[in-house]
């Protein structure tokens, strides 16, 4: 089967001469058996070549789009057609997406989940398929979704792999509620990822994990491993946390290469076929590397307003409670990416959820050494080392022998590489 990738960037973001992680990820999928999509984020359109009053119609349709979503529904139908246009049986869907363009995607693999997804030709049903995914409740709606799905849909249709940096809902003013299977396990999903950002305080980019506001602990069936295309046993979730507020996940500036590297070594071993990465780094810009402070101007009258927001006491619950400049929550389950550990005069805003852990950021911060891994030996718990896993890379030149067409392989060795921190 081929693979099919669908992009989704996020609010505001589109090609430029400042690209995003989503399209810096994107340009890298190999031609060849594989087909792409690109959405740009929400908010973001062609201008007319003049000042007409379809510009000005345009401007205001952009900034009302960039306050409340209301052109949401209308990428995730683009999608969704995109991917009932191409898919075959055997096909394997990618799923990325920044900011409210991951929570787009997320969306797109509970409809499938939901309703399936249709087969070529049935485009009329796409807005009948997203009602009934998003408002069906009770009882009755197994009958009409299960008649649904053997009428219009095609058979067994799953996401292989969903990367997600940073999902937020809504920056509008009114938090709505979550659309089903978006804050709760969705076992169409092969594999899911998700990078966080340590940094965001905003009461506007409050995150939404893979469970809403529960820990992965509270639902068991995300410790299931499954086997990779590479033959490796692997999780089938990860929320991984890094450096920076919700922007810097989306940049492929400095320190922000670091979540596109992880993603980009994710999804090449859940299959995905990848040029090497052009995003480079090094240890001394880590290390000094500081993250960009989002909590200014009239964000900060923001944090003293009653906005409705997940409490996250359990999955979907809420509170009209203040916000006032509170840190994220570190669940159980989440994991810190090993690249924390190397960043100077730097202490994370978010904070590690009561009974968690017994560590400490004390126990994380400046302990990173680039000439040895025993340093992770005591916090390996709470430690995502994929990035620095360089143990590992005598078992993938084994294995490569035996298996000298394993691309997942040699992507790796080359991901390996970027670090410059292993010797054999």
């Amino acid at each position: 089967g081929r693979n099919l990738i669908l992009s989704f960037d996020g609010t505001s973001n589109q090609y430029g001469k400042k690209n995003t992680n989503v399209i810096e990820l994107h340009g890298r999928i190999k031609d060849g058996n594989q087909l792409r999509y690109y959405n740009s984020g929400i908010g973001t359109y062609a201008r007319p070549s003049w000042r007409s009053y379809n510009y000005w119609k345009q401007v205001i349709n952009n900034k009302i789009d960039l306050a409340i979503a209301w052109n949401f529904e209308k990428g995730v139908f683009a999608g969704y057609r995109w991917l009932s246009n191409h898919y075959r049986p055997g096909d394997k869907i990618f799923l990325f997406g920044f900011s409210r363009g991951a929570y787009q995607v997320r969306t797109l693999a509970g409809m499938i989940d939901r309703v399936g997804l249709l087969l070529p030709g049935n485009e009329e049903q796409i807005p009948f398929a997203f009602e009934l995914y998003a408002d069906l409740k009770g009882q009755s709606e197994n009958k009409t979704l299960k008649f649904f799905k053997g009428t219009f849909s095609q058979v067994d249709v799953k996401v292989h792999f969903l990367g997600a940096w940073d999902t937020v809902s809504s920056v509008g003013l009114i938090r709505g509620r979550n659309l089903p299977k978006t804050d709760e396990f969705n076992s169409s999903i092969c594999y899911f990822r998700h990078a966080l950002a340590l940094d965001e305080r905003r009461v506007k980019y409050l995150p939404e994990y893979v469970c809403g506001g529960m820990s992965m602990t509270e639902q068991p069936e995300h410790n299931n491993a499954t086997q990779a295309d590479g033959g490796k046993l692997v999780p089938r979730v990860k929320e991984v946390w890094f450096a920076g507020c919700h922007s810097d996940i989306n940049e492929t500036l400095d320190n922000a290469a670091v979540p596109v590297l992880w993603m980009g070594n994710e999804a090449n071993l859940a299959g995905l076929r990848l040029r090497p990465s052009t995003v480079e780094w090094d240890w001394e810009e880590l290390k000094q590397n500081k993250p960009v402070k989002s909590l200014r101007s009239v964000w900060r009258w923001f944090e003293l307003w009653p906005f409705k927001r997940l409490s996250y006491d359990d999955r979907s619950s809420t509170t009209w409670w203040p916000h006032l400049k509170e840190g994220r929550v570190i669940k159980p389950g989440q994991k810190i990416h090993a690249s924390v550990a190397f960043i100077e005069d730097y202490k994370p805003k978010a904070n590690f959820a009561e009974g968690m852990t017994q560590k400490t950021w004390d126990d994380i911060l400046k302990k990173g050494k680039q000439d040895e891994i025993f340093w992770t030996k005591e916090i390996q718990e709470i430690l995502e080392m994929d990035l620095f896993d360089h143990l590992n890379v005598k078992t993938i030149i084994d294995e490569l022998i035996q298996d000298m067409e394993n691309f997942q392989l040699i992507g790796r060795l080359e991901f390996l590489a970027s670090t410059r921190m292993f010797s054999l």
